[in-house]
């Protein structure tokens, strides 16, 4: 899947300030019982200019004023996952919580913590604790939508995904994943209008043009796909699954030299990428150059031992080269790993 952007959510807050007496030694004089919002809004202040450590710092001072201050916590657990210091982070959000118990952005962070640990259970159900304690910020909704698209259940996927639109009609992460999962339903008309919304919206976004390419591709509508492939490439040259991704669409189309030439590109740029080996291999195979897609299928199992389709391809090639122990052991193993298919072949076999 792709990256995911979360930009940092502000609260807002007024600074209250006492004029200087007008003497040589004049200070800042602060209203009695302020100091910890003082110490509050510097923090929120150098979180915005990204001053992680001095946000801390000041988030620190407010809580040392005010013991009770639920939402200073909140911030200073912000910047700590800013400083990469997740298990402090953690503790402070509990500490919000035990605070206010209703306060939903604290349950929000704590689920992306979650999702990115790969805890993706314990994630959705903090999300769905956030909402329902008044947090409405639209990407508790996208990252809702993101772990049941990685479950497989695309509908509620595509529900999640269009309420966090509602909420910003201006998400163009959201646009993107909703067309992924109308895609994964085969819903390509509705896909590629998302993924056309998405691009609409933030114009350098590259991952969307790369998945409009593919469902364009899919549609055989090849002159669009390619279209769309050459514009996910300028914005991101060093995309090795944006190069191979256009090889398949070139390939579709029956151009095997250029869908070779950016197969090619894609392995230049990423040496053990086995899906551009496996794909090269089928060119290589269909040109009948069987000894160099043994070679290319090869590679791609040796980047990705379990690969289950270039070990079939890779059967089929040895066939064909006359080596019928070896495209027996292939499609064995293929078999082994999954891939019906192989059956069929490894049927004939002894």
């Amino acid at each position: 899947m792709k990256q995911l952007l979360l930009l940092p959510f502000l609260l807002l807050f007024t600074i209250t300030f006492v004029d200087a007496q007008g003497t040589q030694d004049s200070t800042l004089v602060v209203v009695g019982g302020q100091e910890a919002k003082v110490a509050y809004n510097s923090g929120l202040d150098a979180i915005k200019n990204k001053k992680f450590k001095l946000a801390v710092q000041k988030f620190s001072e407010a809580i040392a004023y005010d013991a009770n201050f639920a939402k200073a916590y909140l911030n200073r657990a912000r910047a700590m996952q800013s400083l990469k210091q997740e298990e402090s982070a953690l503790m402070d959000l509990d500490s919000a919580i035990a605070k206010d118990a209703n306060l939903g952005e604290a349950y929000y962070m704590k689920g992306k913590i979650a999702q990115n640990k790969k805890q993706i259970d314990d994630a959705f159900a903090l999300y769905q604790t956030a909402i329902e304690k008044g947090y409405k910020d639209a990407n508790v909704y996208y990252f809702s939508g993101v772990i049941k698209f990685e479950k497989q259940e695309y509908d509620a996927a595509i529900e999640y995904y269009t309420k966090a639109i509602e909420k910003n009609p201006k998400h163009a992460f959201a646009y993107n994943d909703r067309g992924s999962a109308k895609r994964k339903k085969e819903d390509y008309d509705g896909a590629i209008k998302d993924y056309t919304k998405a691009t609409n919206i933030d114009s350098k976004l590259a991952l969307a043009f790369d998945n409009l390419s593919m469902v364009k591709t899919l549609k055989k509508d090849y002159e669009g796909a390619i279209k769309a492939s050459n514009k996910a490439i300028a914005l991101n040259p060093k995309s090795y699954i944006a190069y191979n991704n256009r090889g398949s669409i070139y390939y579709a189309n029956k151009e095997y030299d250029k869908a070779i030439q950016d197969y090619k590109k894609a392995i230049s740029l990423k040496e053990d990428y086995a899906y551009a080996y496996n794909n090269l291999g089928n060119i290589q195979y269909k040109k009948k150059n069987y000894k160099e897609a043994i070679a290319s299928y090869t590679k791609a199992i040796k980047s990705k031992k379990n690969y289950g389709i270039a070990f079939l391809n890779r059967g089929i090639s040895k066939e064909m080269a006359r080596d019928a122990k070896g495209a027996c052991l292939d499609w064995k193993k293929a078999a082994e790993l999954g891939v019906k298919k192989a059956n069929q072949y490894a049927a004939g076999c002894n």
